[in-house]
């Protein structure tokens, strides 16, 4: 590729690691970037267009109470290690942590309630000890007890065929007719649902939980299966980002799992925008261009002919490429190819996105009726309560609370709900202080609260997604020299998405690597 220019449009950890791995010359089969290999050396001229004054995208720390706090994820798993080996790469692996407190709850029939043992993404494998969890009712527990005498077998391909188009469950038609809708609704959809922003009724079981769906294709019994799964593989990949938004997900999903977070889940000493903030670094001291608050408006095939694009930038200037990455949101990637590829356009239109606001507490530890106990707590989906999630932020990071003081984050808004992002900052926090009085019984005045709205930022993998996903590969190889990556397509967690920036650096190498002669 020597000699060329290429662009990469957007400047989240994908778009970061794809510019990176193109101006280093990484060995990205591998996974590792050489940096300071000097790629540039080659000749390459690498640009990286950002719309927005700021790197990262939801990998963004801020100081609350003089104390760092995560706005976006605040973990990533290490099951995939993908997003550890890059912080070991980039120089900063001595400052990975794990988080503090292992235990979750979940809010059910009234109050908080622990997690029983024996969980794998919300199914139960120990069904006396979810019947003594109080999570379900007995006759729920009795219910899930059935999926051993059920045969209601899945298909031994269950991903090949998503992929193929021919079938593709969705957590819900997966769950309900073997463990019953208590369990459904209790445990699962709060852990696979609403880590994903979504609804376990519409998502696709093959896409958000590939590695649980790979365990239990061919299987009469989700319990029988996964009994013999050991429960430290967790039961399936981790979804956004280590937890979606920063909530407590990724801590839950250790904790539903009887997994030591230590060994499983790791952010950052200073807060996960340190780690966008080191490759942005890396990034410009191996050549690349970093263009801030320079909206992408439209990409056109480069005039005269012979290959490349020419993106036109808001206030009228160009650029021209030979190759060009667009890790931006799919439904951003849609505007922008539409003119050039509609067909690739509608595929990529056609995937939904979710919004949520994250709502940041601190009171005096003193103001809480109890202690807070775990790292967090889900809460299931109620037509009363717009909270989906709490982080307790001050036993699962110390070092994001005063001493003395519980700070809580609470999560509101799920996809087909935009009710949290539809209040102003005054009733978003009012409405947040009231479902937490509920929830935890307090109801004290804070010292201090933050807001954080994050509109249209989790894709939703929807039944069909993976066959989507497929067609969309298919149509970019009609566009040499085209690269769509991000969260949008193959995994929407911190490791998924640095796999995907090298992914689709590897390809446009690739693509743009001169013929033999």
């Amino acid at each position: 590729m020597s000699g060329r220019r290429v662009a990469v449009v957007g400047g989240g950890v994908t778009g970061l690691v794809a510019a990176l791995t193109l101006a280093t010359d990484a060995d990205t089969d591998a996974g590792s970037a050489r940096a300071g290999s000097g790629g540039c050396g080659r000749g390459d001229e690498v640009v990286l267009l950002e719309s927005g004054e700021r790197l990262g995208g939801k990998l963004a720390t801020t100081t609350f109470r003089s104390r760092p706090l995560d706005l976006g994820p605040d973990a990533f798993i290490t099951r995939n290690d993908a997003a550890r080996r890059l912080c070991e790469e980039l120089g900063i692996g001595e400052e990975l942590i794990a988080p503090s407190a292992s235990s979750a709850a979940i809010f059910a029939r009234g109050r908080l309630r622990p997690f029983p043992p024996g969980l794998a993404l919300g199914i139960p494998t120990d069904l006396v000890a979810l019947a003594r969890s109080g999570i379900v009712t007995l006759p729920g527990a009795a219910r899930a007890a059935l999926d051993l005498l059920l045969q209601r077998r899945l298909p031994i391909d269950l991903a090949a065929r998503a992929v193929a188009g021919e079938d593709d469950p969705t957590i819900a038609q997966v769950v309900a007719p073997r463990l019953g809708r208590e369990v459904l609704e209790r445990l699962v959809d709060p852990l696979l649902g609403g880590t994903n922003a979504g609804d376990s009724s519409e998502l696709s079981f093959a896409a958000v939980a590939p590695a649980l769906a790979e365990r239990v294709a061919g299987e009469s019994s989700l319990v029988r299966a996964l009994r013999r799964w050991p429960l430290g593989g967790g039961g399936g990949q981790a979804p956004p980002a280590a937890g979606r938004h920063g909530g407590p997900p990724s801590q839950l999903q250790a904790a539903s799992a009887g997994v030591t977070p230590p060994s499983l889940f790791l952010g950052l000493e200073a807060g996960l925008g340190r780690l966008a903030a080191v490759l942005a670094e890396r990034c410009a001291a191996s050549g690349v261009e970093l263009r801030l608050g320079c909206p992408v408006t439209a990409v056109e095939p480069r005039p005269g002919g012979g290959g490349g694009y020419l993106l036109e930038l808001a206030g009228g200037a160009c650029v021209e490429v030979d190759g060009l990455i667009l890790a931006v949101p799919a439904s951003s990637a849609a505007k922008l190819v539409a003119p050039l590829a509609p067909e690739l356009a509608g595929e990529c239109a056609a995937i939904p996105y979710a919004g949520v606001a994250l709502v940041t507490i601190a009171w005096p530890a003193s103001a809480l009726p109890a202690p807070l106990a775990g790292s967090g707590a889900l809460v299931p989906r109620s037509p009363e309560l717009m909270t989906t999630a709490l982080t307790f932020v001050s036993t699962k990071w110390p070092r994001s609370a005063r001493s003395g003081e519980a700070v809580v984050r609470a999560s509101l808004g799920r996809h087909l709900d935009p009710r949290p992002l539809e209040l102003d900052d005054v009733d978003l926090e009012a409405r947040a202080l009231d479902e937490l009085a509920a929830i935890l019984g307090v109801d004290s005045s804070p010292l201090e609260v933050l807001v954080q709205r994050w509109p249209a930022s989790f894709p939703q993998y929807l039944s069909g997604h993976l066959a989507r996903v497929a067609r969309i590969e298919a149509l970019e190889q009609a566009r040499p020299g085209l690269v769509l990556a991000g969260a949008g397509y193959r995994g929407i967690g911190i490791p998924a998405c640095v796999q995907d920036g090298r992914r689709a650096a590897n390809r446009l190498s690739r693509a743009l690597r001169p013929a033999p002669a």
